[in-house]
């Protein structure tokens, strides 16, 4: 028989199955994990507003209407608000076309970001100095386009996601090379131009394979010369910028909304040296003075909004701006900033109107007053987007305590007469994991080689077993250390449910023969798609627009999402990057209740509010070493970590310390431990267990004074960067590496070759890609990219292009000291570069850098360098040569090695 009838006729509603009743559930989370909550009830519909004067003259005069009916923007011209803070210019902001590389002693210039430095005075309301030298000596400032490339640089990650941005590389195609031109004879003279695919890649040895590898051909291009005007202020590579200098990292903060406003500055010094600014557009301010939101307008089909988003996606419908979107308003001299995001936006007769809401830190009143043409907006990139939208959901008190820096942190420490899976830890890693238990919050030091990633297991599994709680989420700054935890899970306990989560520009890295492949969300989500939607990705992967139609596109997103929800769901430990935590996947998670962060001091503070604003955390485990290096940025906020400022601001006292190292032979070891940490390391390892056969010297200095360096010069946007390079030791290195190969019967993958500047480790990939000892096959160098949170690209303003970029050459690592933090090899060759008449070495002296470099090695460490400039140039290097000839170990060849 029939069932009953509900009242008024209808059928009665079926009860939801369990899977729908999960998807419904994932729905409503994902809802409240995505908005930014307010009071505010504003909507496009309700706002009415002043529409600002097209002359920038005041605009009080101009007629009230509604937002809807605002005219079209024309052209911002020169401010006429006052005096502006840009020195030596009388104009607003304009483009230049990006230089091409120039030549200085016959080297190829380095390509690196360059922009206008800033120098802050008031939070909130800064006073910035403009570079006034440009290539075209109009003294503007210029921006570069934003990336177009990665759809993520664009779209929120923030909005409710039932409907979400799909992964368009769920299953990657095969290896891509590009092709590069030119005469094999400019080996020494040109680096390589690459630029990024997607290559298959299968996970080796560990810390051996990289996670992002991009494959270029072996040809280089013929050199293009310019001239940078000599007039322009020169920034060497990684000294910091003379602007940035007073803008010193506070310790502590009085409240959030001085914490913030601190935080987003720094994110605008950074932004506004990668992105273009919006210029056409039209504003209209709201009518009542108090409400904190206005409406802008802009063309959909101008050249400046068409940059954002690639064509296939706006055939689809996709606006280049996406609810919860952060846009940064600023007057056209910059000296005032509003921070703003998308609280809603519409898009009829290739217009798009934009209802942008202050965000509640912002302390500048909006300049009802004044007119378009004295404003600009800064779109902000993909890790931007999730720093901001975390910096609304800081909502715990304890967390909110650490950041102030205020009150010192409590820890209670006691036994839990815990039984440890294994009895190979020591009593400091027996410590450390006691400590987590608890305590809501725990600072891990963690030095070179002593068991970071074993500790890290062993706390997750008692924390499992303790408190019965899960998911528990593991994040690092990079996917090597994510993976190194991974792996040891998927090896010894295949038990646990883990998912392994990529940012959307690494899934093609991590396909099915990955190592970790079949942990990893995306290929999960796609295995499990039926064959029409697998092919409707295949054909947005390929860009052309109109082969997907709306409706297929939106079915794609549903399926992808409910999938994802179900796997999420079901996750005992996720594994991802601190970016990638913010995504769309976690926002599905009602409580995430202990989070480990890796590699925290390599996390700049702002991105580590990422996974510290997820919800229901009760346990934060910080685990890292302060005597490393930090984050990179052009701006110093954005370099110090939270793990470091905490122990400068002495809130947390004496983090837990991990005091055996296991890597390093003892002769490598013995100076770092004695000088980096005041001896309070032990080696955990003998001699005899690290030594090589037919390898007398485990340390070997080589002294190379066969010629001085080179200054490799590049210009972009107006500024003058420069780097060096030394080939007469790239071709030290070299020898050095015929040696291991040829003599010592080292494996090529078992070598690295770091060196501080990045023109360095072009220059010495070039000659390894055309050694016949090396690479006698001529394979096309690799590259990796490995961390998703680097704001900026990791390109310093001075010459650092693409610091967080290694090269690999035939399994030959060759990289800058700060890209292979984390990283290990058993032979390291790390050349010094500087020779120089004055003894100068720049930013080799840094005390932590130097830590980093000697840290690597396990069985070999060479060091190649002028051994009386370095000794002169700086009192801790002047140690280190005592030290080595002290030992014995300096020779002038390689005879006796």
């Amino acid at each position: 028989m029939p069932g009953p009838k509900a009242s008024g006729g209808s059928k009665p509603k079926k009860p939801l199955t369990r899977l729908e009743e999960m998807a419904k559930k994932a729905y409503e989370t994902k809802k409240v994990n995505s908005t930014i909550s307010n009071d505010s009830s504003l909507s496009l519909r309700s706002f009415k507003g002043v529409k600002a004067s097209n002359s920038g003259a005041d605009s009080s005069s101009a007629t009230r209407k509604d937002s809807g009916k605002a005219k079209p923007a024309r052209n911002a011209k020169e401010p006429k608000n006052g005096k502006p803070a840009v020195q030596g210019s009388t104009k607003p902001s304009v483009r230049n076309k990006t230089p091409k590389t120039q030549h200085i002693n016959g080297k190829n210039g380095v390509s690196s970001k360059n922009g206008h430095a800033k120098q802050r005075q008031q939070p909130g309301n800064p006073v910035v100095t403009v570079n006034n030298s440009t290539s075209s000596g109009s003294g503007t400032i210029s921006q570069s386009a934003p990336q177009t490339a990665d759809k993520s640089q664009v779209k929120s990650s923030n909005g409710p996601s039932k409907r979400s941005e799909p992964s368009l590389v769920q299953k990657p195609r095969n290896n891509t090379k590009t092709k590069i031109t030119g005469r094999k004879d400019t080996a020494r003279k040109n680096k390589p131009k690459v630029t990024a695919s997607a290559p298959n890649s299968k996970r080796g040895e560990k810390s051996n394979k990289p996670a992002n590898k991009v494959k270029t051909e072996n040809t280089l291009p013929k050199p293009q010369v310019q001239t940078i005007d000599e007039n322009s202020e020169s920034f060497e590579e990684g000294e910091p910028l003379k602007r940035f200098t007073q803008y010193v990292p506070k310790m502590s903060y009085p409240n959030l909304e001085e914490y913030f406003n601190e935080f987003s500055f720094a994110l605008f010094l950074e932004e506004r040296l990668e992105n273009d600014f919006l210029q056409d557009f039209e504003i209209t301010w709201p009518k009542n003075p108090n409400e904190k939101a206005l409406v802008v307008k802009m063309k959909a089909d101008s050249d400046e909004v068409k940059k954002l988003l690639p064509p296939h996606l706006v055939k689809l419908g996709r606006l280049p701006f996406t609810n919860q979107q952060p846009l940064m308003l600023t007057s056209q001299d910059e000296s005032k900033v509003w921070y703003t995001f998308v609280r809603e936006l519409d898009s009829k007769r290739n217009c798009i109107t934009i209802l942008l809401e202050l965000y509640s830190w912002n302390r500048v009143p909006l300049p009802i007053k004044e007119g378009n043409k004295n404003f600009k907006l800064l779109p902000c990139s993909a890790q931007v987007n999730r720093i901001m939208f975390a910096m609304t959901r800081v909502q715990n008190p304890k967390f909110i305590k650490l950041i102030l820096g205020q009150e010192r942190i409590k820890q209670l420490n006691f036994n839990n007469r815990l039984q440890f899976s294994k009895d190979t830890f020591n009593d400091s890693q027996k410590a450390a994991i006691q400590h987590v238990l608890n305590n809501s919050i725990t600072v891990l030091q963690g030095p070179p080689g002593t068991g970071k990633t074993s500790t890290i297991e062993e706390i997750i599994l008692k924390v499992m077993e303790n408190f019965h709680t899960t998911p528990i989420l593991c994040v690092a700054a990079s996917n090597i250390a994510i993976d190194n935890i991974a792996e040891k899970f998927m090896v010894n306990r295949p038990d646990i449910k883990i998912l392994r989560i990529l940012s959307q520009s690494k899934e093609a890295q991590y396909n099915n023969d990955h190592m970790l492949g079949k942990i990893c969300l995306h290929n999960i989500v796609y295995d499990q798609l039926p064959d029409d939607i697998k092919d409707n990705i295949g054909k947005l992967r390929s860009g052309i627009p109109g082969l997907v139609s709306k409706n297929q596109y939106n079915k794609l997103l549903t399926t992808q999402n409910a999938i994802s929800d179900r796997h999420i769901a079901q996750a005992q430990i996720i594994f991802t990057t601190n970016i990638a935590s913010g995504g769309r996947q976690l926002k599905a998670i009602k409580e995430l209740p202990v989070v480990i962060m890796d590699e925290s001091t390599q996390s700049s503070e702002v991105s580590t509010l990422v996974p510290l604003s997820l919800p229901g955390i009760k346990r934060f485990v910080f685990v890292g070493d302060q005597k490393q290096l930090s984050s990179f940025s052009n701006v110093p906020q954005l370099e110090m970590s939270l793990f470091e400022r905490i122990l400068t601001n002495g809130t947390y006292d004496n983090p837990h310390l991990l005091d055996t190292q296991y890597r390093m032979h003892p002769a490598i070891s013995e100076f770092p431990i004695k000088t980096f940490y005041d001896g309070k390391l032990k080696n955990g390892v003998t001699a005899e267990q690290k030594s090589w056969p037919g390898l007398a010297f485990p340390l070997f200095f080589y002294h190379c004074n066969k010629g001085p360096e080179s200054k490799v010069f590049n210009s972009k946007r107006g500024m003058r960067g420069f780097t060096y390079n030394n080939t007469h030791e790239a071709e030290a290195v070299v020898e050095v590496l015929h040696k291991l190969i040829v003599e010592k019967n080292v494996r090529r993958d078992e070598i690295g070759i770091i060196t501080p500047y990045s023109s360095q480790r072009d220059l010495i990939s070039e000659l390894l890609v055309r050694d016949p000892v090396v690479n006698p096959s001529g394979k096309a160098m690799e590259q990796e990219m490995d961390k998703d949170d680097v704001l900026g690209g990791g390109e310093s303003v001075g010459g650092g292009a693409n610091k967080v970029t290694i090269n690999i050459v035939n399994g030959v690592f060759v990289s800058t000291v700060d890209s292979f933090q984390g990283h290990e090899k058993q032979f390291i060759l790390f050349s010094c570069v500087r020779n120089n008449d004055e003894n100068k070495i720049g930013f080799v002296k840094d005390r932590r850098r130097m830590n980093v470099a000697l840290t690597r090695a396990k069985n070999g460490l060479v060091v190649v360098g002028n051994k009386d400039v370095m000794r002169q140039g700086d009192q801790l290097w002047q140690q280190y040569v005592d030290y080595v000839e002290e030992k014995d170990v300096v020779f002038d060849t390689l005879s006796g090695y």
